[in-house]
């Protein structure tokens, strides 16, 4: 495996990532299980939440990775894991609406790394065009310098 390194910080700073944002939002759980809009739009900024994390974590990494898919995915997971783990552990006051909550979540964490990883595969190929472009601009008596100097 190339890169191993960057794919071990990235996996373990989703893990981070979802670790963190359980802690933040864990007290805004309990909104979701509401009558009406209230619920609705919490449980809609929860899943936009995911959505952009995993959108952003996915993109970066596949912007740098040759073949991202598997561990993108990977990562969607482990941003979610603690989420899904806090909500089944704790009494979180989402009786019936469980089950909304975790499929929403995984809905929209899937979501986001799936238009991520398109996202960064079109960055990645502009990238690498930007590169062959500048590489061409270069005169030929700039290219290899010291070809010409003297053994001496």
């Amino acid at each position: 495996m190339t890169n191993w390194q960057r794919t071990f910080a990235f996996i373990s700073g989703s893990l981070v990532f979802g670790l963190l944002f359980i802690l933040i939002s864990n007290s805004f759980i309990q909104y979701v299980a509401h009558e009406g809009t209230t619920g609705y739009l919490f449980l809609f900024g929860f899943g936009l939440i995911f959505l952009n994390l995993n959108f952003g974590i996915s993109r970066r990494f596949a912007i740098k990775a040759l073949n991202p898919e598997g561990v993108a995915y990977t990562m969607a997971l482990l941003t979610i894991l603690p989420t899904i783990f806090w909500v089944y552990t704790k009494d979180v006051g989402l009786q019936e609406l469980q089950l909304v909550f975790v499929l929403t979540v995984i809905f929209s964490a899937l979501l986001g790394t799936y238009y991520g990883l398109r996202r960064g595969a079109i960055k990645r190929q502009r990238y690498i065009q930007r590169l062959r472009e500048a590489k061409q601009d270069i005169p030929d008596s700039l290219k290899r310098p010291h070809d010409d100097l003297s053994k001496n």
